[in-house]
């Protein structure tokens, strides 16, 4: 490839596109499949891109502009192999599938630190450590250690801090510096600003202080404009950028915006409506979702719109945590707590694929082996999703029922079930926390047929039990699994601080596992780490705890989403985004004689 890097970096227009120079290592380089048919950059070329190429928010459609020019110059290129054409468009692939990752993984975590580093300020935490001085939680009297862990441990993550054997410090890369350096957020920018902004396109009344957030938000969107980089970290400019474009996409999102303009491809006036327009468009085209020659949505715009908000609302749906940082440090969470009104249908839009591929595989195992069932329960409901897609399978030959803890997840349930989407005959179980596998039993004990096959499908819920220890997981699991319960269910994988620093935006992890250890649940690895890190602690895996519960993991029907590295690793370990568990009681398992069962490949 030796010969398409020379021919590329001396080509009279390859400077014409801003980053397309500094992309041609990243595609100059040969790449591999993996075991799953998708191609792999080198691991030189994914350090080139992640280190050398910015590629968030507006910088992520310069670099998705600057691919395209590369692949139109490479179409001149005559005399160039068939094989080495090949490692280009496999290149290209890879790098569009990163650019496309990190327009959605990005503004969760910018959006998050805008918010840790505010409160640093006010704690007088950010001017010590500018003055380089190093934090060490356990030892800041009147602060809860285990919060300032959370906290720090996150910026450290994003690289603007150092972390080493509990000491935090400034990070040496510079871009610690300017973020520490920012303001504390003005109280005219409610934190709920997603709310607002959706009250605001639907044309509701806006409190003054509300408008005043509104005008602040727009009012010279900040851009980063120096393209340089060694390493990833954000800069002051997009922590700023994307605070203000998260709540956006959900304002337009609630407001039901987003579907006429993926329709007409632009942001109008026919949509929007002409007040404040121009400062709408200047800050999604700021965010790169705009082109910067007229309205017109970028590729990279399209799929925030498109995919953003199920992700950005999950994360943003922990906005009571953010309004209380500053207690949270000292006193604990205490009454602090996520209501679900807000989280329910990005939980619903967020799973949507996930319950597909769950049902998917429970009609293969029925089919494959004879075993049917007569009870489906769905646990944290949502909109009940998974059992929408059941109705439309199964119509209402089957028990259907659904529960959750919080009133607001059952109350749109029903909601749906009133619209037809859900089974007429579907029973609802409030105030049923999935921790507490009575709260199911006792009325499943009461339904007709419960004996003769019961499955239970959750979208990620089981990391929502609170201040969950392995042994009290493992109880859980159990209970579930003496009822006869088969369990399919999906959930993030907990990654290690390593890897989530390396894989930097390929995944939105460092945001996921924030907001879930500020709010005290637990996100676990899909197997047990090989090699532990003593400063990086792992719970027991969620294999390992169903496994102890008697439950057997079965291969060929459990899924895994992508892998967190666009590279192979020399350890051989590539975990996945997330996996969708199909868990067998081992006594049923043993009545059917199905013997496969263990680990699930590659995670």
């Amino acid at each position: 490839m030796n010969r398409l890097v020379q021919w590329l970096e001396s080509h009279a227009d390859l400077d014409r596109v801003p980053l397309a120079s500094a992309l041609v290592p990243v595609v100059s380089f040969e790449t591999q499949v993996s075991s799953s048919g998708w191609p792999y950059l080198s691991e030189r070329a994914y350090l080139q891109l992640r280190d050398r190429v910015p590629h968030v928010l507006g910088y992520g459609h310069l670099a998705w502009e600057g691919l395209e020019h590369l692949a139109a110059l490479v179409s001149e290129c005559e005399f160039l192999s068939a094989t080495e054409l090949h490692h280009f468009q496999a290149s290209r692939k890879v790098v569009a599938q990163v650019l496309k990752t990190a327009a959605i993984t990005a503004p969760p975590s910018l959006w998050l630190a805008r918010h840790v580093l505010s409160n640093l300020v006010d704690q007088g935490i950010a001017e010590r450590l500018l003055d380089g001085e190093g934090i060490r939680p356990g030892r800041e009297p009147g602060i809860r250690a285990e919060e300032l862990e959370i906290d720090l441990t996150f910026l450290s993550i994003l690289g603007l801090l150092h972390r080493e054997r509990g000491l935090f410090s400034l990070a040496e890369t510079g871009r610690g510096q300017g973020a520490l350096s920012l303001p504390a957020l003005p109280s005219r920018t409610p934190v709920a600003m997603a709310g607002v902004w959706g009250r605001f396109f639907e044309k509701g009344n806006l409190s003054s202080e509300e408008r005043e957030g509104v005008d602040w938000v727009l009012s010279r969107p900040p851009v980063r404009n120096d393209s340089t980089q060694q390493g990833w970290s954000p800069t002051v400019e997009e922590i700023q950028l994307g605070h203000r474009l998260l709540p956006l996409v959900l304002g337009l999102a609630a407001s039901g915006r987003i579907q006429p303009i993926l329709q007409a491809g632009e942001i109008s006036e026919q949509v929007l409506g002409d007040e404040l327009l121009p400062g709408v468009v200047g800050l999604l085209r700021a965010g790169g979702c705009v082109d910067a020659r007229g309205p017109g949505l970028t590729v990279l715009g399209r799929r925030v719109l498109e995919r953003g908000p199920g992700p950005f609302g999950i994360v943003e749906a922990y906005h009571p945590y953010m309004s209380a940082l500053g207690g949270i440090l000292k006193q604990g969470r205490g009454a602090v707590h996520l209501t679900r009104g807000s989280n329910v249908a990005a939980s619903q839009r967020a799973n949507r694929a996930s319950f597909s591929h769950a049902n998917n595989a429970l009609d293969e195992f029925c089919e494959s082996t004879g075993w049917t069932y007569s009870v489906y329960i769905e646990h944290a409901l949502g909109c009940g999703e998974a059992t929408r897609q059941r109705f439309e399978r199964s119509g209402d030959r089957l028990t259907y029922l659904g529960a959750d803890l919080e009133d607001e997840a059952i109350d749109a349930a029903q909601q749906q079930q009133a619209l037809g989407r859900l089974p007429p005959t579907m029973r609802f179980i409030r105030n049923a926390d999935i921790g507490d596998a009575g709260a199911i039993l006792e009325p499943l004990a009461r339904c007709p047929g419960s004996r003769d096959g019961v499955v239970m499908v959750v979208g990620n819920g089981f990391h929502e039990i609170r201040d969950q220890g392995d042994a009290g997981m493992v109880a859980v699991l159990r209970a579930y699994c003496g009822a006869g319960i088969v369990l399919l269910f999906t959930e993030e994988t907990a990654l290690s601080i390593r890897d989530q620093k390396k894989t930097a935006w390929n995944t939105y992890h460092p945001a996921f596992r924030y907001v879930h250890e500020k709010s005290g649940q637990g996100l676990r690895p899909a197997l047990d780490p090989l090699n532990p890190l003593g400063d990086d602690p792992m719970p027991m895996s969620w294999t390992e705890c169903a496994s102890r519960a008697g439950y057997l993991l079965l291969d060929a029907y459990t899924r895994r989403g992508r892998t967190i590295y666009p590279c192979p690793q020399e350890s051989g370990r590539n975990p996945s985004t997330s996996v969708i568990y199909f868990f067998l009681p081992a006594v049923l398992a043993e009545e059917l004689g199905v013997a496969t069962g263990g680990v699930v490949p590659g995670v």
